[in-house]
């Protein structure tokens, strides 16, 4: 039996997927296998889709592994504890579906090929960075079934959009709109012909969320996030909120931190509990039915930039990497000014434990530590002030990145690869050249007093993390 073929069969376009090593199907087996790791749902998930479309084709049961891999580059307690609520809630939703789930913690290839290597063939959702790349690679000549890696986390596949790194906004705005009219729909989950009624595999104490997550071994430095649980049904929470209550005032407003004009969505979107077209299509929607709603500008976020953040990490395999990662005129002008004097410098622990002498920018830090998150506009003004107080902007690079992966509940995302990139001058242009930061753009605390009610956004921050005195001047 040939792939294409009953690809072609049950009509799956040949941009949204990839077979990943030459196996032979095995009909005789009972099940395909889609292993679950960056698309962690059921709602809207392409790989799921075309895995339930493939079992009917054939007339197999459908099979989901999902494997907790206990150490995940970066990943720590406050990461695995969001990404538990959404599995967990996957394992009671299922029991309806006729789809048998098996959850297995530690070493995925071992975990993974055992089921594997006993299906007609095994799908998978697309990585993008480079440990999701990596693994999938390895899998894929381990086993004995055919891998398939189905793209499902961006409205347009990456490949589809363009077949390069592309420089900024403006260079692949008009590439992804061209494919949205015929990309912006839901992805449903078939019923499944030959369902199942075996009963779910997981680890023994994989119901007590503390004793499970511990059993990882994983760093356990930092406690879940109080005000964010994970799971589908967490986001679609928001986005409803988010919808009744923010969207209307997002255009005008999104760049206030006192007002907090935010979604909240990017830590459901970085774990793939929510599609980000269900998100655009629920925002389409509601906008057609409320005059005062013009969703452009978040729907500029959600997919023009978002997916600028993918095209990036897929392109550019040293993403996470100074000065690689930027553009060569960033490159040129930083490294201009590389030993120009700092009116303050800070080591990375400083930063850290925000004792720097930037009131707002403590805050910021604050805000990263006690809530997973900051606040868009101050993210960009963290970011700036870290390059212009560190001893070189290589060390600057690193220390963004080190405290985005750790605190933020959507780091180690493409979304903050970039983010952290951008304010070293990646996706940017060349501003006015000044001292240390050359030509990257510049941002200052006066910026935040003239435009913004900060103090409001000062008792926020005082109100989660519950400190009452933050370090630093006004």
């Amino acid at each position: 039996m040939n792939i294409e073929k009953t690809f072609k069969e049950i009509d799956i376009d040949k941009e949204y997927y990839r077979i990943m090593n030459n196996n032979n199907i095995n009909e005789q087996k009972d099940y395909i296998l889609y292993w679950m790791q960056g698309s962690q749902r059921l709602s809207d998930n392409r790989a799921l889709t075309v895995s339930a479309e493939v079992a009917n084709h054939l007339d197999k049961q459908l099979y989901i592994v999902f494997n907790f891999i206990s150490d995940y580059p970066e990943a720590n307690y406050r990461h695995y504890s969001f990404m538990y609520d959404g599995i967990k809630e996957i394992h009671k939703k299922l029991n309806n579906y006729g789809i048998r789930f098996i959850i297995t913690k530690g070493d995925f290839i071992d975990n993974i090929k055992i089921w594997a290597d006993k299906s007609v063939m095994t799908f998978t959702d697309k990585g993008y960075l480079k440990p999701q790349r990596s693994w999938r690679n390895s899998l894929s000549k381990k086993i004995k079934s055919p891998l398939i890696e189905i793209a499902t986390n961006t409205v347009v596949p990456v490949q589809k959009v363009s077949n390069k790194e592309e420089y900024a906004a403006y260079t692949i705005r008009k590439k992804i709109n061209k494919h949205l009219d015929k990309e912006l729909f839901t992805w449903n989950l078939p019923e499944l012909k030959n369902k199942n009624n075996l009963d779910h595999i997981q680890p023994e104490n994989f119901y007590n969320k503390n004793d499970f997550l511990f059993s990882l071994n994983i760093n356990n430095e930092l406690p879940e996030i109080k005000n964010f649980s994970g799971g589908y049904s967490q986001a679609k929470l928001k986005l409803k909120s988010f919808v009744n209550n923010k969207l209307e005032d997002y255009q005008e407003n999104s760049n206030d931190p006192d007002l907090n004009v935010q979604s909240n969505l990017s830590p459901y979107l970085h774990f793939g509990q929510i599609s980000p077209r269900e998100i655009a299509l629920f925002i389409k929607e509601e906008s057609e039915l409320n005059p005062n709603i013009n969703p452009e500008d978040f729907l500029e976020q959600l997919i023009i930039r978002r997916e600028l953040s993918f095209n990036f990490v897929y392109y550019n395999k040293l993403y996470d990497t100074y000065p690689d990662a930027l553009p060569d005129w960033a490159k040129k002008s930083l490294e201009i000014h590389v030993d120009d004097p700092r009116e303050y410098i800070y080591n990375k622990t400083e930063f850290e434990n925000a004792k720097t002498h930037d009131y707002y920018w403590n805050a910021a830090q604050l805000e990263h530590i006690y809530t997973g998150k900051i606040h868009n506009y101050m993210r960009m003004y963290w970011g700036k002030k870290i390059l212009e107080w560190s001893p070189n902007p290589e060390s600057a690079f690193n220390i963004a990145l080190y405290l985005n992966n750790k605190y933020s509940l959507d780091g180690r995302d493409p979304n903050s690869y970039a983010g952290v990139a951008w304010c070293f001058g990646k996706h940017d242009r060349a501003w006015q050249e000044r001292e240390v930061l050359g030509k990257t753009r510049y941002m200052n605390k006066n910026g935040l007093k003239r435009k913004f009610k900060m103090d409001k956004y000062i008792d926020r921050i005082k109100e989660v993390s519950g400190i009452s005195k933050i370090n630093g001047d006004k």
